[in-house]
């Protein structure tokens, strides 16, 4: 083999461009947003030069880890990417660093600081990723000996020798990667599929008895996700003392849209009867009854769909037979939605707006881990795939359950007052428009209803309500009388 397959001068030339074209616009962003106001004020001006500053590093680490190379000796087999890696990833990097430096021009307000920060936060991580992409590109390479020896240099550069014998190749199929391994277990050295020469790697790997390298592997590569990963089938000697209860327990799948007509009543007339705390933390806490029935009957409740028959388009799916469907109940499918009604109508019927979000999102964030860690002790362990469920409805159920908790722990309201911002006008189609006030330091949105002409000005005063809470996190509004 010669080097010139791989064409490394050309893909060092990609290399240090990419690098120095995110560099020239890092250090462009930095300057201008540097020199020009933003609308969102210090905030807003500290996360975009931030993010123009994180492609300074990029760019400049993309030029260091450009080492040199040697070509391939006579009858070396050199491995290595393929070479539309390298200019689909350049590409891919400066129009990423390219919509993060003119991503701030889109800003009109400080309520764009959140949306804002998410999309740089965003276009950051993919000039990060297409810029290991084009490092890996180039420098990633193998050349192997014909007695099985192999210099390395992984996606920095940095070279190993690898003296050991072959023993066998331990093949992962998700990532569509070869591992070569010594007797012992220990990896000398891998490579992924799709490389130029991988076929040749291989066949030589199987002439020096290698295991693992054969035909049957190969196929098994060729469609590195399966479809049908599994089938739960049911035999009697699954039945527990807990299928006793089969009757009783299938019709709690479907008591959730009955919850959901619960928790609305609750939240619209039932802090009339019960008041606004003890109606909001019994509306929101209402869906860990479900969660309940779950912890106490593991084997028959279960988060996840298993589908009869392989659906089109569906990777790595998990099947059950008639049988199997008869003996379990599904909870996901009734609790799913109600789920995201209750996150929904507990964003948009609040009363009170929070006064610090920071605690506020470390307390979702310990409900919703509690809630998954005690799911997750609870679950079988043959049922993997449901974890993702158990997270989804934990992360949908964690701000109602903080919010009302928060607010349950809150003392009676007592006045005080906030400077109005900003006083913005209906939109097309709106019933009203929205207040902007500023209370100890902070900016709070709040629609406004009513006559127009009654609305307060930009400076002036307003009356406000605040509850402090146990937790440290005091709710606000805004006094409508």
């Amino acid at each position: 083999m010669t080097g010139q397959t791989t064409r490394l001068g050309s893909r060092t030339v990609v290399q240090r461009l990419a690098g120095a074209a995110v560099l020239v616009i890092g250090l462009g962003g930095f300057w201008y947003w540097w020199a020009h106001p933003l609308p969102g004020g210090a905030a807003m001006r500290q996360a975009v030069l931030a993010g123009q500053a994180f492609c300074l590093p990029v760019g400049l680490g993309q030029m260091v880890f450009c080492p040199s190379r040697r070509d391939p000796e006579e009858g070396e087999l050199e491995v290595c990417n393929s070479g539309w890696a390298a200019p689909v990833g350049a590409v891919m990097e400066l129009l990423y660093a390219a919509f993060l430096a003119l991503l701030p021009k889109l800003a009109t307000s400080a309520d764009d600081l959140t949306g804002l920060i998410a999309c740089g936060a965003f276009l950051a991580v993919g000039v990060l990723a297409m810029a290991i992409v084009v490092v890996a590109a180039r420098n990633e390479r193998l050349l192997v000996t014909p007695d099985g020896h192999a210099d390395c240099w992984n996606i920095w550069g940095w070279y190993r020798r690898a003296e050991e014998r072959p023993a066998f190749v331990r093949v992962r199929r998700w990532l569509g990667r070869y591992y070569v391994c010594d007797g012992s277990g220990r990896v000398l050295y891998h490579f992924d599929k799709g490389m130029i020469h991988e076929k040749a790697l291989l066949d030589l790997l199987q002439a020096r008895n290698v295991a693992n390298t054969g035909t049957a592997v190969r196929r098994r590569m060729t469609e590195p996700i399966p479809r049908v990963q599994a089938v739960e089938d049911w035999n009697e000697a699954d039945r527990l003392p807990a299928h006793r209860w089969m009757k009783w327990l299938r019709p709690v799948a479907w008591l959730p849209p009955v919850v959901l007509l619960v928790q609305w009543w609750l939240l619209v007339q039932g802090r009339n009867v019960l008041g606004l705390r003890s109606a909001s933390l019994l509306a929101c806490w209402l869906p860990l009854v479900f969660f309940g029935a779950y912890l106490a009957f593991p084997d028959i409740f279960v988060w996840e769909a298993y589908p009869l028959r392989p659906r089109l388009g569906g990777l790595r799916q998990v099947l059950a037979t008639p049988a199997w469907r008869r003996m379990h109940v599904r909870l996901w499918l009734t609790l799913l939605p109600v789920s995201g009604a209750l996150m929904w109508a507990v964003l948009e019927a609040r009363v009170f707006l929070v006064g610090r979000p920071v605690p506020l999102a470390v307390l979702c964030l310990a409900l919703g881990v509690a809630l998954a860690v005690v799911c997750e002790r609870r679950r079988p362990p043959e049922r993997r795939r449901e974890r993702g469920m158990i997270l989804m409805l934990a992360a949908m159920l964690a701000f109602p359950l903080s919010y009302s908790l928060n607010l349950a722990l809150t003392a009676p309201a007592v006045p005080d007052t906030g400077t109005v911002v900003e006083v913005r006008l209906p939109q097309e189609q709106e019933d009203g428009g929205s207040l902007v006030f500023r209370w100890e330091g902070r900016t709070f949105r709040t629609p406004l209803g009513g006559d127009p002409a009654t609305w307060p000005t930009p400076g002036e005063d307003i009356d406000l309500r605040v509850r402090q809470s146990l937790l440290n996190i005091p709710v606000v509004s805004v006094c409508r009388e």
